[in-house]
């Protein structure tokens, strides 16, 4: 069966790791190879945190921060795959791409 969550030190330091890579890699201005690392962070973590989810009874802070990389990557993706920069997604790159274009 389940057994209880051993410790929640790593679920609060993944947690804080999500927070740095969002608030860094995904914040107002973005580069595509800033979502890319983005993107491998949120592997990484998505990975270790499914890895205690198999082995451990859900707890209201593993499904949280289960939920929020979900949505993370939900954010990255989308952003990754805008063609042009509208609401939300400002992509730095879109731009240097039009003005070379446009030269």
């Amino acid at each position: 069966g389940l057994r209880p969550v051993d410790e929640h030190g790593p679920l609060a330091h993944d947690l804080a790791s999500l927070r740095q890579t969002m608030g860094r890699e995904v914040g107002i201005m973005r580069r595509n190879a800033r979502l890319a690392r983005a993107r491998r962070r949120l592997e990484l973590l998505s990975k270790e945190v499914d890895q205690t989810w198999l082995r451990c009874r859900p707890t209201k802070d593993l499904v949280e921060l289960r939920n929020m990389l979900q949505v993370a990557t939900l954010v990255v993706d989308d952003a990754t795959a805008q063609p042009e920069n509208i609401g939300l997604h400002y992509n730095a790159d879109l731009i240097d791409a039009t003005r070379g274009s446009a030269q």
